[in-house]
């Protein structure tokens, strides 16, 4: 399981972008802060080999540990869409794909735009994209080089 001290990298990533966008309210940080912690946490337990309910209910204890506060079944409902984006991106890292949920979450939140994966062109420039900064080995060089590239890709704006 991720251990804390782990979160802190990703926090400072989540603030820091947090920075760039319309003054995001702190209900948004933590809901992205919580929905990569979670998307994270998902993939180290498929990682291990664990079933996709193992790993929904392991991700599920260590949000619980680290907010110290129990996600409920609202809640759960609004985290499903970030495994989902995290198992559209098979063979990355759990903390390039929590970075990546951390920035597009922030996004969608703070200027109303996505990534649309469900076109076909698109999933590729992503996948070369994470390539790119899954490449710079480190989660601070990764999380940095997704947060300040994200912007880049091609964006969909939100409809109301």
């Amino acid at each position: 399981m991720m251990k804390i001290a782990l979160l802190w990298p990703l926090a400072a990533l989540l603030v820091s972008g947090a920075a760039r966008c319309a003054t995001p309210d702190n209900a948004s940080l933590l809901f992205c802060a919580r929905a990569a912690l979670f998307a994270e946490s998902f993939t180290e337990g498929t990682d291990a080999n664990k079933s996709r309910q193992e790993s929904i209910t392991g991700a599920v204890a260590v949000l619980n540990l680290t907010f110290k506060e129990k996600v409920d079944d609202e809640t759960l409902k609004l985290l499903f869409p970030w495994i989902a984006l995290a198992e559209k991106l098979p063979g990355y890292k759990p903390y390039t794909k929590g970075s990546y949920v951390a920035v597009s979450c922030m996004a969608a939140l703070g200027q109303a735009v996505y990534v649309p994966l469900q076109q076909d062109e698109v999933l590729p420039q992503v996948r070369n994209f994470l390539d790119g900064c899954e490449a710079k080995g480190s989660r601070e060089a990764v999380g940095q080089c997704i947060k300040s590239g994200f912007m880049a890709l091609p964006l969909a704006k939100l409809s109301k």
